[in-house]
């Protein structure tokens, strides 16, 4: 619209608007813009750093839950053990399972019994 603005009607005003006015509008909104990228850009950075932050802090978490769970005072099956989070060994499920049998209903439907 600016190009063909200049190009036809130089010097013409519509609605009292110049075509300088509205290029140094288009030229503002265009700095916003740019500004704009900019701080996405930092902020984009800035949540890679504490992403990385949370993944060191993951595994210094895991050691700490280690040392826990290997420390004569404590062990895996302390409230401290669970107190922080993790499964206490009193708590763990046995890993067990049954496969249940299928079985076949009058129709000649497929189900599974246990």
């Amino acid at each position: 619209m600016n190009d063909a603005w200049d190009e036809g009607a130089p010097g013409v005003k519509f609605n009292g608007i110049a075509q300088t006015d509205f290029l140094a509008d288009i030229e503002a909104a265009a700095a916003d813009d740019a500004a704009i990228a900019d701080l996405e850009s930092e902020l984009k950075m800035k949540r890679d750093v504490r992403d990385y932050k949370y993944v060191a802090l993951n595994e210094k978490r895991s050691k700490v839950g280690l040392g826990v769970a290997g420390s004569p005072d404590y062990g895996n099956g302390s409230p401290l053990y669970g107190a922080m989070g993790f499964v206490r060994k009193s708590e763990k499920k046995s890993g067990l399972t049954r496969k249940k049998k299928p079985g076949y209903c009058h129709s000649g439907c497929l189900f599974f019994t246990e």
